[in-house]
């Protein structure tokens, strides 16, 4: 009777230990870290889909190749491309050219550090920092140079010997766009959660939600637009290879097209599904 309970504690521990370093959102980040050494390439696809009017969608695809420096550390690199098909798109407000087009939008670095370990402290905390540069803007797909500083506060909390995993991100991403020479500042605002349940030893269903927001010229006090995105979340991984995916519709966003509450087109989509596949080495 006594090794039972030893092999199921065993169990437990190891099924824990085992799912420290697991992802499984598409859109929130987890506050573990990679073990030193250890290699993680993941492939990010991003389908975003649906303006007020017209047909609207853009695909980015984002490369990363990720690796543990400590046992708190570790670096990423991302390559990033981007496709645009839009035909007689209207947004709430913006008109947008017609364009069908896939090129490079440049790149960034990623470093995070851990200050607290979701399996081993009261919670999980990490701080994560990522510079990037881009030649193409993301909403309508003209060309244009753009420098991002995103930065995000990871807040993670595992239960049931990690079965359940909550986290919550808070996101500030200054960014300095050039308009006709001239550099231009605007501050995006996010606020992220997600909650995912695991159902097998491979398969977790979740959730996740995204409060979005921007203010031109970095004034706080002149926001550009709320949106609201909810939707659910499927993770799978078994031995080094995983999967994600997030389906997110805009659920409310402001200002739409009578410039009151509904779904804001502009800025953002009616729908976004991203998908990402990885493997560790």
């Amino acid at each position: 009777m006594n090794r039972i309970r030893i092999a199921l504690v065993a169990s437990l521990l190891a099924s824990g230990f085992l799912a420290a370093h697991e992802e499984p959102f598409g859109y929130v980040r987890g506050a573990q870290t990679e073990p030193p050494g250890e290699w993680e390439v993941t492939q990010w696809t991003t389908a975003r889909m649906g303006k007020e009017s017209g047909h609207y969608l853009g695909m980015d695809f984002n490369t990363e190749i990720e690796l543990g420096i400590t046992r708190r550390l570790q670096m990423a690199a991302y390559l990033n491309t981007r496709y645009h098909h839009l035909r007689d798109v209207e947004g709430s407000e913006e008109v947008f050219e017609d364009r069908n087009r896939f090129g490079l939008d440049g790149g960034s670095v990623e470093i995070k550090y851990q200050l607290l370990s979701p399996d081993n402290d009261a919670f999980g905390l990490s701080l994560y920092f990522e510079p990037g540069y881009h030649s193409i803007r993301g909403i309508s797909g003209q060309s244009g140079s753009s420098i991002e500083f995103e930065t995000i506060l990871i807040l993670q909390k595992n239960f049931f010997a990690g079965r359940l995993v909550t986290a919550f991100n808070f996101v500030v991403e200054p960014e300095l766009e050039r308009e006709d020479g001239d550099w231009e500042t605007e501050l995006e605002m996010a606020w992220t959660a997600g909650a995912s349940w695991r159902l097998t030893p491979h398969w977790r269903i979740g959730a996740e939600a995204r409060l979005g927001t921007a203010f031109p010229h970095s004034r706080l006090n002149s926001a550009e637009y709320l949106a609201f995105f909810l939707g659910p979340a499927l993770h799978y991984q078994r031995n080094s290879f995983f999967g994600t995916l997030t389906v997110f519709p805009q659920i409310a966003g402001w200002p739409d097209a009578q410039g009151t509450g509904g779904l804001h087109l502009d800025e953002t989509e009616r729908l976004e599904i991203r998908l990402k596949l990885g493997i560790e080495f």
